[in-house]
């Protein structure tokens, strides 16, 4: 995938982000950060002999519209935190893992916020006896992709009452500092 962002005259995040399907299909998604925004298809073949050459005209032609690669100083790291009460963490949390990357993954990606970067499952550092399974994410908007995680595993029913966010930037060494936490009087967090 091939993404790159400007910002319009009102300092909206504008993303234009283009992909290969299938040997033959190529996808183009530009919008606003934070809206869904509007996808196109593309048959390699009838003006692109190669999807190459279609990437190429692409990354060309919205350069000249004054898009760019993203600076990676400006991102930040978003960490979606649930407790577990065992180091593995039992069958429900391995399937919560699965289903909220696939499900923030399609909402930050279709709504040019970011992605998903992984996760892991463990005990916290700070915490010596408690565990969790965390979700990294990458993004483009911290307060948007906060507002995207807490809407989406609210509307997927996915724990929503259990989540807590953390946030740092994405080049820092410093820890993640704490966005929200759905349990009002706790406000610890450790990866």
């Amino acid at each position: 995938m091939f993404k790159l962002h400007k910002r319009d005259a009102t300092n909206n995040l504008l993303y234009a982000e283009c992909w290969v399907s299938d040997e033959k299909l190529v996808v183009v998604h530009t919008g606003k950060v934070g809206k869904k925004g509007e996808t196109e298809e593309f048959t390699v073949g009838e003006k692109f002999k190669t999807s190459s050459e279609f990437l190429s005209h692409f990354e060309e032609n919205f350069k000249k519209l004054g898009y760019s690669e993203f600076h990676e100083a400006d991102l930040t790291w978003l960490v979606v935190q649930f407790e577990m009460k065992s180091l593995k963490g039992a069958k429900r949390d391995h399937w919560l893992k699965d289903k909220v990357s696939e499900y923030l993954n399609d909402e930050l990606g279709w709504k040019g916020i970011g992605h998903v970067d992984g996760a892991d499952m463990g005990e916290q550092i700070a915490f010596k006896g408690k565990y969790a399974l965390n979700i990294l994410c990458e993004v483009y908007d911290e307060e948007k992709g906060i507002a995207a995680i807490k809407r989406c595993l609210r509307e997927y029913r996915l724990d929503y009452t259990r989540i807590k966010i953390a946030s740092r930037p994405y080049l820092s060494d410093v820890g993640f500092q704490l966005k929200y936490s759905a349990k009002k009087k706790d406000q610890t967090f450790s990866l």
